[in-house]
């Protein structure tokens, strides 16, 4: 019986060595370690799995944004449904509340300026016209945020917000075109105005609108750009204007347009599409005129973050996000306007575009210059006769 046993057992291991000796091997792939490498003859493209200091660091700035929980934005061009697709956009992507103040950039300027006067920090982020925003960085109330991940992409734009201010301080997303506006319902097309000079005809005498100067910059970029950049009018063009001018309009851009749509003029002497392409987009009967001579093109609206700013990772984070393809297609279609992205379509509607081929182009140096001349007064003081010849 013992005999017959050891018979089965010795059947039995030979039956599964026979099993084992034909069975094909199973190839296993080699777990590769963090140095290996793809050879490049197999055709296959390795996956990149460095993770960068900066890397690191970005994620930590997302996460501690997080924490804060909000981001607070004085501005100017995040107003109606261009605030509230921003707002909700941002906060769908991180969770993080934007609570925006709108107003003028006069306005938004003084109440910084009392806010760090105060030492009551309530502001993270700044929205307004570049010059404005030059302003800031002069009186060093605000911060560089040229270290941005979405700076490092310049392929993606026409003017990279880093070529205007290499230090990084004042973001310029969109440039602004100064040029007459009319109102279509009570200029007839043949009536338009082809040239600056045609401002100064008898039949204008009174009824051009001109932006209040000791609030409206963009009367001192006309006239910076026509005549101190260009020299395409002269300081008398100005002096004659000033018999023609029937209304001082004060307040922002959007204000001077809203004064064309309610007819208390024909027509403005220069504003832009800053507040006009959103009412023209709804309907208003207003509409850009291209000039002979070019018109004024000029770096507008930019964010900057405060330097005391209470939520400074959200402030980051935002500007990061908004300065995005995904962010300025966001505000371009629902403000109707135009980003300085490559990758960004053009909302403007066809009223609000101007021919740029004979612009005359100002940059951060001139709107320096600009500044200088506002703070002084000089376009009140030529229209009151109380400058020089």
């Amino acid at each position: 019986m013992q005999k017959k046993h050891r018979l089965w057992i010795g059947a039995i291991v030979a039956i599964v060595v026979l099993l084992v000796a034909c069975t094909p091997p199973q190839l296993t792939a080699p777990v590769p370690t963090p140095t290996s490498q793809t050879p490049a003859s197999s055709g296959i493209t390795p996956t990149p799995t460095t993770v960068t200091a900066e890397d690191v660091a970005w994620a930590k700035i997302i996460q501690d944004a997080k924490k804060e929980g909000q981001v607070f934005i004085y501005s100017f061009a995040f107003i109606g449904d261009a605030g509230v697709a921003i707002s909700k956009a941002f906060k769908d992507k991180y969770g993080i509340k934007v609570d925006i103040v709108a107003g003028s950039a006069p306005i938004m300027l003084e109440r910084l300026r009392s806010e760090y006067r105060s030492s009551q920090f309530v502001t993270d982020i700044a929205d307004m016209n570049a010059s404005r925003a030059l302003e800031l960085k002069n009186d060093k109330l605000s911060l560089s945020t040229k270290d941005l991940p979405v700076l490092s992409d310049k392929a993606s734009w026409y003017n990279h917000p880093l070529e205007l201010d290499p230090d990084g301080y004042v973001l310029c997303y969109f440039n602004s075109t100064a040029t007459p506006y009319i109102n279509t319902t009570l200029v007839k097309p043949a009536e338009e105005p082809q040239s600056w000079f045609d401002l100064l005809q008898p039949r204008w005498k009174g009824k051009v609108m001109v932006g209040d100067p000791g609030i409206y910059l963009l009367t001192y970029y006309t006239y910076y750009g026509l005549v101190r950049k260009s020299n395409r009018l002269n300081e008398d063009y100005f002096r004659q204007l000033g018999g023609q001018i029937g209304k001082f309009v004060p307040g922002s851009a959007r204000e001077q347009v809203l004064a064309l749509v309610r007819g208390e003029g024909p027509l403005h002497f220069s504003t832009s599409e800053t507040g006009g392409a959103p009412l023209i987009a709804e309907g208003a009967p207003i509409k850009a005129l291209s000039m002979k001579e070019g018109a004024v093109f000029f770096p507008s609206q930019s964010l900057t973050m405060l330097s005391k700013a209470p939520h400074p990772n959200a402030a980051r984070l935002f500007i990061n996000w908004f300065l995005s393809a995904d962010g300025l297609k966001i505000f371009a279609e629902s403000a109707s306007q135009v980003t300085r992205r490559k990758d960004v379509p053009n909302y403007l509607p066809n009223a609000a575009r101007v021919d740029q081929s004979n612009a005359i182009n100002l940059d951060f140096k001139d709107l320096d210059e600009i500044n200088k001349l506002y703070n002084a007064g000089y376009l009140t003081k030529l229209w009151k006769g109380e400058t020089g010849k």
